[in-house]
């Protein structure tokens, strides 16, 4: 496999067998879109963190620095506004996943982050089963 697969050309901090894997589970569209974007913000934070693999996220303004650092985002205010919004929401879940499972947000990876998003996804069907069946 050449290195364009491997990282999609430089343009996602995810691989493409990583992408495969999001892909290849059975969640909705939706659910494996929102996989996909708390797999990006993550790696995105391991990068922001010189690729540490524990320990709490970087801290916001360490967020800001490594967006003017990057060369795509240097000049466009709004993009890196909106990026810097993304990363909070998915700093907030993924803290959240991460207390859940007694685990610092940067030890997550992908096999956790299908695993609470897949069973996320069966407890929400749980719960429409539930409701539709008049049981509360």
């Amino acid at each position: 496999m050449d290195k364009s697969q491997s990282k999609l050309s430089g343009t996602s901090p995810l691989t493409f067998q990583e992408l495969q894997r999001i892909e290849a589970t059975h969640l909705p569209a939706l659910d494996r879109h929102h996989l996909r974007l708390l797999a990006h913000c993550l790696a995105v934070f391991r990068q922001i963190s010189g690729g540490r693999k524990n320990g709490p996220l970087p801290s916001p303004k360490a967020w800001e620095l490594w967006c003017v650092a990057q060369p795509n985002m240097a000049t466009d205010q709004e993009f890196r506004d909106l990026l810097l919004h993304q990363l909070q929401s998915a700093a907030t879940q993924l803290e959240a996943m991460a207390g859940q499972n007694r685990l610092t947000p940067l030890e997550l990876d992908l096999n956790d982050l299908i695993t609470i998003c897949s069973n996320d996804y069966c407890q929400r069907l749980k719960m429409q089963d539930l409701s539709s069946s008049g049981i509360s």
